[in-house]
Parts: structure tokens; sequence; C-alpha cells
């Protein structure tokens, strides 16, 4: 056992020691005390973070707020790409792919006058029209195509027309 006259007794003689070992106490203390006094001021700067623009309630009705916020967009978001979805198919049945081909119908006839047009959609529907320039008149011809298939025969300009129009890649924006 560990008389205590014996301790008080001691204590002037490792004074020194004694204080050095409490100075080293109260640093330790010190430095803990900065890393926690840094910690708290992250969190209340998170906190002013989240509760900037409310009125400072509790946090529980704070989160509650933003969740119902994350919901609506959330549906929202879940509304707009159904209505892309709907453009989307819509999209696919427009015409949409353009092809023109000018060309000298005939010898004595020059400037490239004549041309055959087709305007299609992505399953290669819609139609091929044809002018044809002589010196005495114009004709137009029109031919259906459904699906890639022609109404009637196509000649070989009303074909290259036709091939650069589904060559074309469609979007929102028209032909690229």
């Amino acid at each position: 056992m560990l008389n205590p006259s014996h301790v008080v007794s001691g204590i002037p003689q490792n004074l020194e020691i004694i204080l050095a070992v409490l100075g080293g106490l109260v640093l330790v203390m010190l430095v803990c005390l900065l890393y926690l006094l840094t910690k708290v001021s992250k969190l209340i700067r998170l906190y002013q973070r989240l509760t900037r623009g409310t009125s400072g309630g509790i946090l529980e009705e704070i989160l509650d707020q933003y969740m119902g916020t994350v919901n609506k967009n959330t549906n929202r978001m879940d509304l707009i790409e159904k209505k892309i979805e709907s453009i989307e198919t819509t999209l696919e049945n427009c015409l949409q792919r353009v092809g023109v081909v000018r060309y000298d119908a005939f010898e004595d006839v020059g400037g490239a006058q004549s041309f055959a047009l087709a305007i299609i959609d992505s399953k290669r529907s819609g139609l091929v029209m044809s002018s044809v320039f002589s010196r005495n008149s114009i004709r137009v011809y029109a031919k259906g195509m459904s699906e890639g298939q022609p109404s009637h025969p196509l000649t070989k300009e009303e074909q290259q027309a036709l091939d650069q129009a589904a060559a074309k890649k469609a979007g929102l924006g028209g032909n690229r």
C-alpha cells in the first residue's frame, strides 16, 4: 500500500517532472481541442449549406422537403422520358430524309434542269418525284414508296436520289 504522506512529501522533489507531465497533457488536450474545433466548424458550414434558403427549422423537416423535391423531379423526369420516347416513335414515321439528283434529261438541253427528289422516313416509306425538263415542256412524275418498295419502277436518277436519302441519318435537327 501506498502511504499518502510519502506521496505528498515527494511532490516538491519531483515537481519538475510533474509539471512537465501536466504540461504535456495540456498540450495534448490543446491539440485535441483544435482538432475538434475544426471538425465542428466543418459541420457548421455543412449545416448552413444544407439549411440555406429554408426557415432554419428542424433538420428532419428540411430533409423531408428535399426528398419531396427529389421525388417531384424524379416524376417529372419519368414524364419527360416517356414524352421523348413518344416523339422518337413519331419521328420514325415522319418524312425526314431527302435526296436530290440533278441531271440533263436530253442531250440538247443543258444546265441540269431536270431532277429526281426522294423524301422518305426511317422505314424508307414516302415518295420519289421527278421533273423532266425539255425545251418545250416540263413533266413531273411522282411514285410512292412503301418500306423501300416503289409503286412503279425507278429510273437511274430516282434510285440515286433514294439511295442518297436512305444514307442520311435523321434526327431532331433534320438531315445530318
